[in-house]
Formats: C-alpha cells, sequence, structure tokens
C-alpha cells in the first residue's frame, strides 16, 4: 500500500513538472517567436553633421516576405497633403511618410513587448497619417501627445531638428529631440526612463542597434545623402541580424523596403525609396517631393 501511494505521489509529482516545463515553453515562444516579425531600423541626422544643413532620415523596414508595398499620395478636404511608403496584407496601412510642409515621421515596432501583449493594448489607429496630416513640424507633431498611446517607436524630421519617440502601454512615453545630432533605433526601448517597459530584447533588435550605432558614430562627418543611405546595405551581421536582412530561410523576416529622405534647409526634400516586394523585380524611386505636390 505504501508503495502505490509512493507511486502515485511519484506520477502526480511528474505531472506537475510537465505542466510547468510545457507553461515555460509556451512562455519562451511568446517572448522569442512574436517579436522578429515587425523589424525596423531607424536613423537620422541634423544640422552641422549634414553636409548643406538639415536633416537626413532613413528606415529600413523588415518584414516577413507576405506584404505588397507601394507609394501611395493622399489630399485630404482638410489638412497637409502627404505621401508614403504603405503595405498591403496583415497590419496594413502607412509605414513611412512625408508632407507638404516638410515633416517625414516613420515608426517602427516595440518588439520587446510581446505582440499579442501589443495588440491587446489600447493604440491609436493611423497615428502616422495623423500626425503628417495634422502637424507641420517635429515641434506640432511632438505637441500632439492625446496622440501617444499603444507601444510603438516613432522617428521624425523636418529641416530643423530630427526626434525620436518611445511610446509605451498606459499613455506613457519619452521624447528626445536632437540639433545637429545623429539618432537611431531599431525595435526595443533605449532610454533610461523606458527600460523597465522592456520585456525581452531580441537578438536582432540589440544587434541591429549596435551596428548601426557604429556606423553613424564612426563615420566622416558631415554625412552626405548616398553615404548615410548606404548604410541601409550592410549586411555585417548575417541574413537575420542585419541592417539589411535577406532572412535565413524563404519565410524569414528580411528587409522589404528601405525610405530615405533628405530634408534641405532651402529647397524640397528629396525622397529615395527602394522596394522589395516578393516575386517582383526590386524598384528604386527618386522623387522631388514639390513635383509631386505641384501635381495635385
Amino acid at each position: 500500500m505504501l508503495f502505490v501511494m509512493n507511486a502515485g505521489y511519484n506520477v502526480l509529482w511528474g505531472l506537475i513538472l510537465m505542466k510547468r516545463l510545457l507553461a515555460w515553453l509556451s512562455l519562451m515562444m511568446v517572448l522569442f517567436v512574436s517579436i522578429p516579425v515587425q523589424a525596423c531600423t531607424l536613423w537620422a541626422s541634423n544640422g552641422s553633421v549634414v553636409n548643406g544643413g538639415g536633416s537626413l532620415i532613413v528606415k529600413n523596414r523588415d518584414w516577413a516576405p507576405n506584404q505588397y508595398q507601394f507609394i501611395k499620395l493622399v489630399s485630404p478636404k482638410i489638412g497637409y497633403r502627404y505621401f508614403g511608403l504603405y503595405a498591403e496584407g496583415k497590419h496594413a496601412g502607412m509605414k513611412a511618410g512625408i508632407n507638404e510642409n516638410g515633416l517625414v515621421v516613420v515608426s517602427a515596432s516595440a518588439g520587446s513587448i510581446p505582440s499579442k501583449e501589443r495588440e491587446a493594448m489600447p493604440h491609436t489607429g493611423g497615428l502616422l497619417v495623423k500626425l503628417l496630416k495634422e502637424c507641420g513640424s517635429v515641434d506640432e507633431a511632438i505637441a500632439r501627445t492625446d496622440l501617444f498611446i499603444g507601444p510603438e517607436i516613432l522617428m521624425l524630421a523636418d529641416k530643423n531638428k530630427v526626434a525620436a519617440i518611445e511610446i509605451g502601454p498606459e499613455g506613457k512615453f519619452f521624447v528626445e529631440e536632437k540639433e545637429n545630432a545623429v539618432i537611431y533605433h531599431t525595435n526595443h526601448y533605449v532610454y533610461d526612463e523606458m527600460l523597465d517597459l522592456n520585456r525581452v530584447i531580441g537578438e536582432s533588435s540589440q544587434k541591429r542597434y549596435d551596428r548601426i550605432g557604429q556606423l553613424v558614430s564612426t563615420a566622416t562627418t558631415p554625412y552626405d545623402f548616398d553615404n548615410f543611405i548606404s548604410y541601409s546595405n550592410d549586411r555585417n551581421d548575417g541574413p537575420d541580424n542585419s541592417i539589411f536582412r535577406t532572412g535565413s530561410e524563404p519565410a524569414k523576416t528580411r528587409t522589404m523596403a528601405v525610405w530615405a529622405v533628405k530634408i534641405p534647409q532651402e529647397g524640397s526634400p528629396e525622397v529615395s525609396v527602394r522596394i522589395l516586394n516578393p516575386n517582383e523585380d526590386e524598384k528604386v524611386f527618386k522623387i522631388i517631393a514639390a513635383d509631386v505636390f505641384h501635381s495635385l
């Protein structure tokens, strides 16, 4: 009888351990599987570190190769006209854009919070569109704190300054403004005020952050536009962790587009867009923003 009781106890304890192991594995899957898809690298510079002054801003957009991307021009009845990089499919919408007043806004996911948690949190829908339609400068966009709801990372530029905004849950956010300097970001919170929001920092996000930081900090300044864009093709850390990602497997996240803008102190912004849609030839567009807006 004693043997039977011990055997039952051992079986019960084994089941408990198995449940704990399965729960731990499930947690690890949430932390490590849900992060890589929505990944981007952002960098910008302004003022004396830019050849000729003004600002430069670049976004490498990374995603699984299951979306179609395109450039779309919008002329709203009220507000500034704008155009930008859009994607169709899951999580469709604008990914980067510029308005007729020379404000550029790009975004990246706050991937250090698992995607299931992020998607369940309140957030401002169409945030980039709202900022481009309603704001004429970085300062005006920064002032729209009512829109900073839901985990996301923004980078903004106009001819006078660049800025990064880390947005967390429950209305928490932090703004970093830069003049005569460079700024960069990937997919985790990096400012002291926001560090406690990171659940886990993905390997790719950290490696891309370190690499873009190395490139912009060791480059000879002032930066010129072509030089700044050249960082978008860096493959230093392999197919899954480089700034330009090719994906180690066919379905893995890769760089799907590059959005780059030069905003001079005088004259029209220049926009360079590289689109790498799956099963299509690569497309490169060189656009003078004024030509687009004057065509309306």
